[in-house]
């Protein structure tokens, strides 16, 4: 009677297992930049000197291409500084060559929750780059693609299968050099109409949380300096009408703590353009708080000077 009823299970639920392997195989192959930049470490683990932490905003303003430094891009959206921790003590050993590491401290970088051993992205960085974030034993399920965020990978599944669309253009390092489309690219970068537009901005101070944040950052520096790697901090530039929405406390707390950082760790390096509005025009965003390629190799220059020092 089980035997049967187990049968009777299997025959009833195989058509759901097929539709859901199909779906995952059609995930795997939608075009992401996971893809590229995973190849790029498998290929590259030997020479790779530089390694970029951080979220979106690094992600879309450094281009490796235009840096003659072997360097790994894995900045990601949403991603936090717990993440990156978790990124860097587990990719740190296989690299051999590394020798600099580049941080992201945004505007409200130590106000923002972390992302913790949960946030859906971690199925992206087993299944891609075998790092485990979830602060756990890995299970089977831990590295199916589209289980992690179904919206999310629905979306880009119907945009790219149904109606192919897709605009993409990865290059060796998993940058996207046609990445322009966003708000500003809608709006004909006309100024005065971006100027009038709403945008999401962290105005929220969480002092409980900048405690708890900045403790971590300060974690991460000490692992780095008892490696003996360099360290560059960076402050992605921001569009005009973004500098003065920013929330004066959260503001001035996260620059308390770059000045203490620049006191206590005098060879960290900092990369600061957030409110360079001269050598930043709006034809360099593709919304108030992300570069487009053309910004990011602007960008992604200033640190290749840093880099050459």
């Amino acid at each position: 009677m089980t035997r049967k009823f187990l049968k009777y299970l299997l025959w009833f639920f195989s058509p759901v297992i097929l539709g859901y392997v199909i779906i995952e195989i059609l995930t795997l192959n939608l075009p992401l930049g996971y893809k590229y930049t995973s190849e790029y470490l498998q290929q590259n683990k030997s020479g790779i000197q530089v390694l970029i932490l951080g979220s979106s905003q690094l992600a879309n303003a450094i281009n490796p291409n235009f840096l003659s430094t072997p360097t790994l891009n894995m900045a990601s959206g949403n991603q936090h500084h717990d993440t990156d921790l978790k990124i860097l003590k587990q990719l740190q050993p296989q690299l051999p060559n590394l020798k600099t590491v580049v941080l992201e401290v945004s505007y409200s970088h130590f106000e923002l929750p972390h992302n913790g051993k949960d946030f859906w992205k971690n199925n992206v960085y087993l299944k891609y780059y075998n790092i485990n974030a979830f602060e756990r034993p890995a299970y089977f399920k831990d590295k199916l693609v589209y289980l992690s965020n179904p919206p999310f990978f629905s979306v880009k599944l119907y945009n790219h299968f149904i109606l192919n669309e897709g605009f993409e253009e990865y290059n060796n390092f998993g940058f996207d050099t046609n990445n322009y489309f966003g708000r500003f690219k809608i709006l004909a970068y006309n100024e005065s109409e971006i100027l009038k537009t709403k945008f999401k901005i962290n105005s929220i101070p969480d002092l409980k949380l900048f405690k708890n944040n900045t403790a971590l950052f300060y974690e991460i520096l000490d692992y780095l300096k008892e490696n003996e790697l360099n360290i560059i901090i960076c402050k992605a530039p921001m569009y005009k009408s973004y500098l003065p929405k920013r929330n004066s406390e959260i503001l001035k707390r996260r620059d308390s703590i770059l000045n203490i950082i620049h006191l206590n760790y005098p060879n960290i390096i900092f990369l600061d353009k957030e409110e360079d509005t001269l050598n930043y025009n709006v034809f360099d965003y593709k919304n108030q708080s992300h570069l487009n390629p053309k910004g990011a190799k602007k960008f992604t220059g200033s640190l290749s000077k840093l880099l050459d020092l």
